[in-house]
């Protein structure tokens, strides 16, 4: 057996005691954190129409405590990336099923791109429509759109009516970088969420709650993004499979 000088040995000892009283003065080590915030920042005020037009829920065929109500931010006006993008509305319960709705696209100088009527099952919740490829959003023009339920689609009575702006925008060069490293859905929507960019935010946000009902990490984000839009009354509505451009009424 090979020794050791004594004054050797001891240095080592003292060596390997100062060692591990460095690593248990240390804080615990903590899984790494991942939270993501969907909060969409406050808007500018924009010369954007009122999001109520008339209608609502004290007339016509619509029930319910809650009127129809556009998955918008507060100043009404939805920015997005895309030439076709996806619009959403809350829709009450109806006393009819055979009720429809009309959705009207306007330009800025109020001439009709678009317009599709769209099936509605009389079931309160969220409805959502994409516009198809023949019609396409110009960028930094600003659009109006219209969205009316109707109580009959023989005399087309309007049983709730609003209307709403929407724009397209582009991301910077560094917001593209940041979504081209954010790999998963729920990071993307972060990135178009603190850009100001509603329309993927709200598209990206809705399609995990759909997929994911019951993951409460998605139940939050939903909550969160849908609360920082004075929308908190319409988050528990389910997300109605309608509407789509796909199979509207042409």
């Amino acid at each position: 057996m090979i020794g050791c000088q004594k004054s050797i040995c001891s240095l080592g000892v003292l060596w390997v005691t100062q060692s591990l009283t460095f690593f248990l003065m240390l804080p615990p080590l903590r899984a790494q954190s991942f939270e993501v915030s969907v909060k969409f920042p406050p808007t500018e005020d924009v010369d954007a129409p009122g999001s109520t037009g008339g209608g609502g829920t004290r007339g016509g065929c619509l029930t319910g405590k809650l009127p129809l109500t556009p998955v918008v931010p507060s100043n009404n006006l939805v920015t997005t990336v895309s030439a076709h993008p996806t619009l959403f509305w809350y829709v009450p319960g109806s006393r009819t099923n055979a009720n429809s709705a009309l959705f009207v696209l306007l330009d800025s100088q109020n001439n009709e791109l678009y317009q599709t009527k769209l099936a509605l099952t009389g079931t309160p919740g969220i409805v959502k429509l994409s516009l198809p490829k023949t019609v396409s959003l110009q960028p930094a023009q600003k659009y109006t759109w219209k969205f009316s339920v109707l109580c009959d689609r023989d005399t087309e009575q309007v049983g709730g009516y609003v209307e709403g702006a929407i724009k397209q925008t582009q991301l910077n060069s560094q917001q593209k970088a940041q979504l081209a490293r954010a790999k998963d859905p729920l990071q993307q929507a972060e990135v178009y969420a603190q850009a100001g960019v509603w329309q993927e935010t709200l598209t990206l946000v809705s399609q995990l709650r759909q997929n994911r009902p019951n993951d409460s990490k998605i139940v939050e984000a939903w909550n969160e993004l849908l609360e920082s839009v004075d929308l908190k009354a319409i988050a528990s509505a389910p997300l109605l499979e309608c509407c789509n451009a796909d199979n509207a009424q042409k």
